[in-house]
C-alpha cells in the first residue's frame, strides 16, 4: 500500500511539473484572443447589412484581409493556430470564453455607453 502512495504522489509531482510549450508558427493565447475579437465584429458588421450571400463572403473576405494585415499575420498563420488550440480544448475553452466576454463587454459599452459594473 506504501509503495502506490509513493508512486502515485511521484507521478502527480512528475506530471504536474512539465508546462507544454506552445509552438513558435502558433499564436499565443493573447494574440489569438485580439484576433479572434477582430474577426467575431468583422462578422457582425457583415451580418448587419442586407447583401446577398455572394457579396457577404466577398465583403468578408476583405475585412478579413485587413485583419490579417492589421495583425502582421497570413491566413495560413490562422488556420494553423486555430487548429491548434481547436485540438488543445482546455485552452480554446479559455480563449473562446475571454472572446465572448470581451464582446460582451463591448457591446454593453455601446448600448449604455458604459463598461458594466462587476
Amino acid at each position: 500500500m506504501k509503495k502506490v502512495f509513493l508512486f502515485t504522489v511521484a507521478l502527480v509531482v512528475f506530471s504536474c511539473g512539465k508546462k507544454e510549450q506552445i509552438p513558435d508558427s502558433i499564436l499565443s493565447e493573447a494574440q489569438m484572443v485580439d484576433l479572434l475579437i477582430d474577426i467575431r465584429m468583422a462578422e457582425g458588421k457583415v451580418s448587419t447589412l442586407t447583401l446577398n450571400n455572394d457579396s457577404s463572403a466577398i465583403l468578408f473576405k476583405v475585412l478579413e484581409d485587413e485583419i490579417f494585415t492589421e495583425h502582421d499575420i497570413d491566413s495560413t498563420t490562422y488556420m494553423t493556430s486555430y487548429n491548434y488550440y481547436l485540438l488543445n480544448p482546455a485552452k480554446f475553452l479559455r480563449i473562446t470564453d475571454i472572446v465572448i466576454d470581451s464582446l460582451k463587454v463591448r457591446q454593453q459599452e455601446l448600448t449604455t455607453g458604459r463598461r458594466p459594473s462587476n
